[in-house]
């Protein structure tokens, strides 16, 4: 009883955090875009840090960074990247043309300091 019990309780939380994740089918994994601007804001929490930057051409992109434990590995903190930074950013496009989000961020730059980010695991 003990072990069936134990086995439900695993596939519980299992399916649980499988379908908390998400695919990346709507995305080029294997292509990347570079865009740089102006961060507007950037959220701090999980599942993933969430950011805007606008272009200089006005257009506004949604930035989906890795998880807290990720970037904290990396050395990154809430206080790294704060808004007003002017950053460049190369992840992978949407398959969408009419969508403005970005993931699989594989850099992240700012240049006012020499600052750098580079992935080192997948998101």
């Amino acid at each position: 009883m003990t072990r069936t019990l134990t086995a439900a309780l695993v596939a519980v939380l299992t399916a649980g955090a499988a379908y908390a994740h998400h695919s990346y089918g709507a995305y080029y994994e294997n292509q990347t875009i570079t865009i740089e601007g102006t961060l507007e804001t950037i959220r701090f929490a999980n599942p993933h840090v969430i950011m805007t930057l606008r272009t200089d051409a006005q257009q506004l992109y949604t930035l989906e960074w890795q998880n807290l434990v990720q970037l904290r590995h990396g050395n990154v903190g809430p206080t790294t990247l704060k808004a007003g930074d002017r950053i460049v950013v190369i992840g992978s496009p949407p398959r969408d043309p009419s969508s403005h989000m970005i993931t699989l961020l594989r850099e992240i730059s700012r240049p006012s300091d020499g600052w750098r980010w580079r992935r080192t695991t997948r998101q």
